[in-house]
C-alpha cells in the first residue's frame, strides 16, 4: 500500500484531507518522477492511495476514518475486498467506481429536511 504514510503524517499534524482516491491496481506499478502518491501534495494532486497485487491480507486503513473515500478499479472481488477493509474504519462515505457501476455507501448520520 502506497501513499497512506503521506495521510498519516499530515492527520498527525493537525490536517485532514476532505477526500481520498483508493487505486486497487492489477499490476505492480513504475512510478514516473513526480507521480509517486506521497509526492503528490508536494505536486498539487489530491491525497491517494494505491494499492497493489503484493498488498494482501488486512491492511491498515485508519487514516482514512471520518473521510470521503473514492474506491476504484477493474476487478471487482479485489475492490469489494478492499471496501470491506475500509469500511471497518468508518469512513464518512465511500463511493465505489467499478466498470459496470457505481456504489455510494455514506457512514455519516446525513440532516433530514423538513418540508416548508
Amino acid at each position: 500500500m502506497i501513499g497512506h504514510d503521506k495521510i498519516i503524517s499530515l492527520r498527525l499534524r493537525g490536517y485532514t484531507p476532505q477526500q481520498v482516491f483508493v487505486t486497487v491496481w492489477n499490476s505492480e506499478l513504475e512510478y514516473f518522477p513526480g507521480t509517486h502518491p506521497s509526492q503528490n501534495f508536494q505536486n498539487g494532486f489530491r491525497a491517494a492511495i494505491d494499492v497493489t497485487p503484493r498488498d494482501t491480507g488486512a491492511l491498515d486503513f485508519r487514516c482514512l476514518t471520518g473521510l470521503v473515500v473514492h474506491l476504484h478499479g477493474s476487478v471487482e472481488h479485489r475492490v469489494m475486498a478492499i471496501r470491506r477493509q475500509i469500511v471497518r474504519v468508518t469512513p464518512a462515505m465511500v463511493i465505489t467506481y467499478l466498470p459496470d457501476r457505481l456504489q455510494i455507501d455514506s457512514f455519516v448520520e446525513q440532516p433530514e429536511f423538513e418540508a416548508s
